[in-house]
């Protein structure tokens, strides 16, 4: 897992360049819906929180919107091919005639008909193929005319300066990863923006490091759990708070973190403050992301634990198999 999650710049150069030149018609789509699960489906929340002008909805179920119609492009993620809630969500759209784009590295979904179809390479788990499956996306936006720049240089970009800091980060996050033995992580974030960055933060340690935790969003979170916050009084001392700070979140959102630090002084709960190194908000979302991912291995690696099987999922899908 360390050498996939160190590879991630490598992975979105590669992708940079996964888009077939063929099979575009010229036609003018009005929102798109990011259909996937999961590790895959983590792509279109990122897609979302980067592109907020864009009517862009992230489709995480067995159905899918009504307001989906023939103006609306499925862009459909699921790297082994087999994720059965996206297979739904293929019926249903081709149903409706809805023009779909696949991302897969194989499975029965790659053999789909449908408007453009992205092969990325296959022999990761999901969670590790954020690099594949999330680069192509921006690429679709200017190649069906939701956004009139090509962002092919911001990737190439992003990838220079993962390149440039991950051996900083993997630094960072081996010596963050001791505070988070033995504790319930509860990852905050002050922007809706850095949402997904969060999520992500959650599922990771709960794939790789194989422990439970808790996200939600300032000012979200000052409208109810800020009242529970402290209760039980018996896990307090096992709780570990970190805030990922978006720096350009809205100034209001930053005074309510100081209060709600000032609050939970008084709860003897260790906190970690997460400040995103990048030039734009592209760059931040991903440093924070292979942070958070780093973490996650080294969590497992404290505990003595393989961050690579999820067998609670295998069982899962195994024993959802025997339903059909």
């Amino acid at each position: 897992m360390r050498s996939i999650i160190y590879s991630i710049p490598e992975h979105i150069i590669t992708a940079t360049n996964s888009l077939p030149r063929s099979g575009l018609r010229k036609k003018k789509y009005d929102r798109i819906v990011v259909c996937g699960m999961g590790g895959s489906g983590i792509s279109g929340e990122i897609l979302k929180a980067l592109y907020p002008q864009i009517p862009i909805v992230s489709n995480k179920d067995y159905s899918v919107h009504e307001y989906c119609t023939k103006k609306t492009l499925g862009i459909l993620i699921s790297y082994s091919g087999n994720t059965e809630e996206t297979l739904s969500n293929y019926a249903l759209l081709s149903k409706r005639k809805i023009d779909m784009v696949v991302i897969s590295s194989n499975g029965v979904l790659l053999k789909k008909k449908c408007r453009l179809k992205i092969t990325v390479p296959a022999g990761l788990p999901p969670r590790g193929a954020l690099g594949y499956l999330f680069t192509p996306l921006p690429l679709l936006l200017y190649r069906f005319r939701f956004i009139h720049h090509n962002p092919q240089k911001n990737l190439i970009a992003l990838a220079a300066f993962l390149k440039k800091q991950r051996n900083v980060i993997e630094k960072h996050a081996q010596q963050l990863s001791k505070k988070f033995i033995n504790k319930l992580p509860i990852i905050y974030t002050n922007s809706q923006q850095f949402s997904p960055v969060a999520i992500r933060w959650q599922c990771q340690l709960n794939e790789n490091a194989k422990m439970m935790a808790h996200t939600n969003i300032i000012p979200e979170m000052n409208h109810n759990e800020i009242v529970g916050f402290g209760r039980p009084q018996s896990i307090n001392k096992n709780l570990l708070l970190i805030f990922l700070n978006d720096p350009k979140s809205h100034p209001r959102n930053k005074i309510r973190v100081d209060i709600v630090k000032e609050i939970i002084k008084k709860k003897s709960t260790d906190v970690i403050h997460i400040e995103p190194k990048g030039t734009n908000h592209l760059q931040r979302m991903f440093w924070t992301i292979m942070l958070g991912d780093f973490i996650s291995y080294y969590c497992a690696i404290r505990e003595g634990i393989d961050p690579m099987p999820v067998k609670r999922i295998d069982y899962l899908k195994k024993r959802l198999s025997q339903y059909t």
